[in-house]
């Protein structure tokens, strides 16, 4: 291809730009002038149709959801600076060439000299030869922030789905509570400092249990949060195990067996057990209130 200068910026500049400008990367300024010169370059730039079959195909291997306004600044931060080390790399190369008189005349073959028309991938600076075209770094700079935009993705819709179900079962505990065998405990945190919170509704007749719980860690390996009933005078009683994601929020829609004569009123707990099964709380106790 050959270097063309076309619109004030030569084809060799345009294709360093390609994965920025794809990534809408570039200042408006920049962004004009890259589209003049592709609209007036006779050259084929195949750079820009290549990163621009890539990105719109990860966009659409996952669900779009919008990102935080800050990881798309720090994306954008990256691919900047990964364009500005680029350059200093070309800039070290020739400045260290034209000075060196080792790097300069090596022993074995003096170096062909640089075309303008040679292949962008082939070019030469000084002694050294790039191998791949700059576009090309930058394009996987671009890929590697698609992904990291996808897996974001994903966990905001994880945290949105979590989110959802916890508001469904404040509804719910909510809901219960006009219930007159339902006993409605509002869960406070144990801990000063901790924002542990949430909301239950439990029936010893019945037998259910309705929880919205939030402000908790999320739980790895085998953990699990137990929920306890606490009847006075009584001995703990398990009344259903949950884990915790990213969002923090654990909820319980179910049933339990309360032995017969278990009163109506006590207190419920929620701890954190290394496993599910726990027929003891494992202390500390995390929340707690009473239901009556």
């Amino acid at each position: 291809m050959t270097d063309r200068l076309v619109a004030g910026i030569r084809c060799g500049a345009i294709a360093e730009l390609a994965a920025s400008f794809v990534l809408g990367a570039l200042d408006p300024a920049e962004m004009d002038t890259v589209r003049a010169h592709l609209a007036a370059c006779p050259e084929p730039h195949p750079e820009f149709a290549e990163l621009g079959a890539v990105v719109p195909a990860l966009l659409a291997s996952v669900e779009q959801v919008e990102p935080r306004a800050q990881l798309r600044d720090r994306v954008m931060a990256a691919a900047r600076a990964d364009k500005a080390t680029a350059a200093d790399t070309m800039a070290t190369t020739d400045t260290a060439a034209a000075t060196d008189p080792d790097l300069a005349a090596p022993p074995e073959r003096l170096p062909e000299p640089a075309r303008l028309d040679a292949p962008p991938s082939r070019r030469s600076f000084g002694i050294f030869q790039l191998r791949q075209p700059v576009w090309a770094t930058l394009g996987v700079a671009a890929v590697l922030a698609i992904v990291v935009l996808g897996a974001s993705n994903l966990q905001l819709r994880s945290e949105r789905d979590q989110l959802a179900a916890y508001e469904h079962a404040v509804a719910v505990v909510t809901n219960a509570a006009t219930d007159p065998e339902q006993h409605l405990a509002v869960l406070t945190a144990a801990a000063v400092d901790s924002p542990t919170a949430g909301l239950a509704a439990v029936s010893t007749t019945a037998g259910t249990i309705q929880l919205a719980v939030r402000g908790l860690t999320p739980t790895a390996g085998s953990q699990v949060y137990e929920a306890w009933y606490v009847p006075a005078g009584g001995a703990p009683l398990p009344i259903g195990a949950f884990t915790v994601g990213s969002a923090g929020t654990g909820t319980i829609l179910g049933s339990w067996s309360p032995p017969t004569g278990t009163p109506p009123t006590g207190l419920v707990a929620i701890t954190l057990e290394p496993a599910a099964g726990a027929t003891t709380p494992t202390k500390p106790i995390l929340a707690s209130g009473a239901a009556g």
